[in-house]
């Protein structure tokens, strides 16, 4: 049976939750689970996808010129705070302030949702725009 090159529980019903990213991975004796995992990753966002060419693009003259000049957007600034809801996706209790305990490492992880920590917990990751 097919497991995960760093956890035994990532197993092919476990690359079947998410095939586009899993079934790249491999197990430690270097077989992918697209391979081993042929029912889980039969799925077409797992194959590269077909380019065919399209037709030669159409080209025609403006139909008007703008009516009003460009103006410039205000730019908000940064918000330097952590974001007090930010949790990391396996364990509620890795907020911003244990993602502060090791930055360098911690600042890659996401939650649920994929909002990475460096996004979200811009005081504890140090972002430089702060």
């Amino acid at each position: 049976t097919w497991s995960g090159k760093f956890n035994t529980a990532h197993t092919c019903s476990y690359v079947a939750l998410d095939p586009s990213v899993r079934c790249s991975w491999e197990n430690s004796e270097g077989a992918k689970a697209y391979e081993a995992c042929k029912e889980s990753c039969d799925d077409p966002s797992c194959s590269e996808p077909e380019v065919s060419p399209t037709g030669n693009p159409t080209t025609g003259a403006p139909t008007s010129l703008p009516t009003d000049a460009p103006v410039e957007s205000p730019v908000a600034e940064p918000s330097c705070v952590d974001d007090p809801t930010w949790s990391g996706k396996f364990n509620t209790a890795h907020t911003c302030s244990y993602v502060a305990l090791d930055p360098s490492v911690r600042c890659n992880w996401e939650n649920s949702e994929g909002v990475k920590a460096y996004e979200a917990c811009k005081e504890s990751c140090n972002d430089p725009s702060c």
